[in-house]
C-alpha cells in the first residue's frame, strides 16, 4: 500500500465549478513579493479553497450526500466567502515562498523532469474525459479548465512548483537533509500506523454447492482446510508455495466448470467430454510469486479497506510471522502479521511519504512563516469583484448540469 501525498495533474483543480471566463489566464492580477501571479494560478487555488470549504462544511454537518449552499455557511467561524479568499491568498503566498526558498537553498527541478511533467499534463489536457463530458458538457479536461479561465501554462507552473516543494521538503527532512528524519522515527511511525501481513482468503461461497449458501458442514470443511494451511505455514512451507497451490486449484476448478459448460462434440476434436474437461484442467495455470515481498499486504490502522473485524484482528496479532486463522460470516482468513520495519523495498518506495507524514505540518508552518510578511500588490477589480468567489460560483451554477 502506498501513501497518497502527491497530487496528479488532473487533481490540481477540483471538479467543482464551471465558469465562462475565457482568456483571463493570459494576464496577471497581482504580485506577491515582487513575483507576478497569473490569473489562472490564482483561480486554481480559489477552486481548491472552495472545495476545501465545501468538505469542511459537509464534515461539520456529517453529511456527504446532500447539496449545500456553501456561501450561506460559515467555515472556522468566518463566512465561507471570506474563508475562501483567505485560503486562496495563503496558497498563493506559499506558492511564492516555495520558489523563493528553493532559490535560496539551491533546490531545482531539472529540464528533463519539467519536460516529463508537461508531457503528462498535455495528455491529461487533450484526451477525452467521460466524467467532464457528463458533468459539464466539455469533451476534454483542457476545454473545461479553459472555460474557467485557467490555461495550460498556469497548470504547468503549479505542477512545477509542486515538484519544487517535494524537493525542498526532502532538502530539509531527507536522510541527508538539514533536519533529517531519523530511521528510528520512520520505523516508529510505520509501526504505529501500518501492519505488514501475508494473507490467504478462503471464501465460503467458493466451496458451497452451486447457487446455494454454504452449509455448516461446508463451512467446517473450509475451516479445517485453513487450519491445515496454518500448520504447513508454521512448519517448513512458504506462503508462496501455499498461495500458488490455492490459486492453481481455483484456476483448475474454473477451467473444469467452463469446459463442462462449453463442451460440444462437434468442436472437441474427437475428444470425449471427460477427455475434453481433463485437457482443460491440465492446461490451467496460475501465477506464482517470485519473492515473498510480492505477496505482502500493508494495512492502514485508520484507513483499511478490509472487514472491520479482520482489521482489528490483524492489529491485535503479534508481528512474529506466525500464521493463524480468523473467521468471519463470509470467509476464513489465514493471517500472518510480520514486522513492518523489515520490509525494506516497501519502506524505500514510501520513504518520502512517511517523512511527510511525520514532518509535513512542520514544513507547512516553515513555508507559511516565510511568506507572512510578503508584500502584495493586487488588481482590486479582479480580486475583489470579477473573481470574487461568490460571484464566480453564481456564474458557474448557470453553466453546470
Amino acid at each position: 500500500m502506498k501513501f497518497g501525498f502527491k497530487k496528479t495533474a488532473a487533481g490540481v483543480l477540483a471538479l467543482a465549478l464551471t465558469a465562462s471566463l475565457c482568456g483571463c489566464d493570459k494576464g496577471y492580477l497581482m504580485t506577491v513579493d515582487g513575483m507576478s501571479i497569473r490569473n489562472g494560478v490564482y483561480l486554481s487555488f480559489q477552486q481548491t479553497a472552495y472545495t476545501s470549504a465545501s468538505s469542511k462544511i459537509q464534515e461539520e454537518k456529517d453529511d456527504n450526500t446532500s447539496e449545500i449552499d456553501v456561501f450561506s455557511e460559515t467555515v472556522e467561524g468566518k463566512s465561507a466567502s471570506d474563508w475562501i479568499k483567505e485560503e486562496t491568498m495563503k496558497q498563493v503566498r506559499k506558492y511564492v515562498a516555495v520558489q523563493r526558498m528553493s532559490d535560496e537553498n539551491g533546490v531545482t527541478v531539472s529540464d528533463d523532469e519539467i519536460a516529463e511533467m508537461n508531457r503528462d499534463l498535455q495528455t491529461t489536457w487533450d484526451e477525452d474525459n467521460l466524467y467532464v463530458q457528463y458533468m459539464f458538457g466539455f469533451n476534454t479536461m483542457g476545454q473545461y479548465y479553459e472555460s474557467m479561465g485557467i490555461g495550460l501554462d498556469s497548470l504547468k507552473e503549479i505542477r512545477r512548483v509542486n515538484a519544487l516543494s517535494d524537493k525542498l521538503f526532502m532538502h530539509f527532512y531527507g536522510a541527508d537533509g538539514t533536519y533529517p528524519v531519523t530511521a528510528d522515527e520512520i520505523n516508529e511511525y510505520l509501526t504505529e500506523n501500518y501492519a505488514a501481513v501475508k494473507m490467504l482468503t478462503l471464501s465460503y461461497a467458493d466451496y458451497a454447492a452451486e447457487n446455494h449458501t454454504a452449509t455448516d458442514e461446508e463451512k467446517q470443511a473450509v475451516n479445517d482446510k485453513a487450519k491445515a494451511y496454518v500448520d504447513r505455514l508454521n512448519g517448513s512451507e512458504s506462503f508462496i508455495d501455499v498461495k500458488y497451490e490455492i490459486d492453481l486449484e481455483a484456476a483448475r476448478d474454473k477451467a473444469k466448470a467452463d469446459a463442462e459448460d462449453s463442451y460440444d462434440e462437434h468442436t472437441a476434436n474427437g475428444l470425449s467430454k471427460d477427455e475434453y474437461v481433463q485437457k482443460a484442467v491440465d492446461e490451467a495455470t496460475a501465477e506464482k510469486a517470485e519473492k515473498e515481498e510480492d505477496i505482502d499486504q500493508f494495512i492502514s490502522k485508520t484507513n483499511s479497506t478490509l472487514d472491520e473485524k479482520l482489521t482489528e484482528y490483524i492489529w491485535n496479532a503479534a508481528a512474529d510471522g506466525k500464521a493463524s486463522v480468523f473467521e468471519t460470516d463470509s470467509a476464513v482468513y489465514v493471517v500472518a502479521r510480520e514486522d513492518v520495519t523489515t520490509k525494506e523495498t516497501w519502506k524505500e518506495n514510501n520513504d518520502e511519504a512517511a517523512r511527510k507524514a511525520i514532518k509535513g505540518e512542520e514544513y507547512d508552518s516553515m513555508v507559511e512563516l516565510t511568506c507572512q510578511s510578503y508584500a502584495v500588490e493586487k488588481d482590486d477589480y479582479l480580486v475583489d469583484k470579477k473573481y470574487d468567489p461568490e460571484k464566480v460560483n453564481k456564474r458557474n451554477s448557470k453553466n453546470s448540469k
